[in-house]
């Protein structure tokens, strides 16, 4: 489901017209009609309102029912500060704040360049799955798993 019908549904399901879900953001009641067409996406601070107002998890909002990762670097997107951002300001639900921002991405990298670089986290993803691999067995999972990414998969 599109972030638009999502809004769409939640202004529904909770009874209030364009106008007064509006006045609860804070926002015009022109913004939530060009939510709920598409034509524009809530900012940054303002998703985290309606997260916040409503109940209802970022992912969710962003139509991403399971957690997302980001499709350059694979870090879990777990939190609206951790999306990019593209070139209008407006939350890019494919890649993180480290790799995507204001629309293209940070950094010119191979994927040799961003194993080496996700490497540089292993200590914390062993403790954090409980896992115990080496840099090497690591490295050769790693460029398994980045090739099936979006950014990997374009080059």
């Amino acid at each position: 489901m599109e972030t638009s019908e999502i809004l769409t549904d939640l202004r529904k399901r909770n009874g209030l017209t364009q106008g007064e879900m509006a006045e609860r953001l804070f926002v015009t009641r022109q913004a939530v009609s060009r939510w709920e067409t598409g034509g524009t996406t809530p900012n940054t601070e303002t998703l985290k309102l309606i997260s916040k107002e409503f109940s209802l998890s970022i992912n969710a909002l962003l139509g991403q029912p399971q957690e997302p990762v980001c499709q350059s670097c694979a870090m879990p997107l777990q939190d609206i500060d951790d999306f990019g951002t593209n070139s209008d300001g407006g939350v890019n639900t494919e890649y993180c704040i480290h790799c995507y921002q204001a629309g293209s991405f940070t950094q010119s990298r191979t994927i040799e360049e961003m194993v080496e670089s996700n490497l540089g986290y292993l200590d914390q993803w062993n403790a954090g799955q409980g896992t115990s691999y080496t840099a090497d067995e690591a490295r050769g999972i790693l460029k398994t798993h980045l090739a099936t990414l979006k950014r990997w998969q374009t080059s």
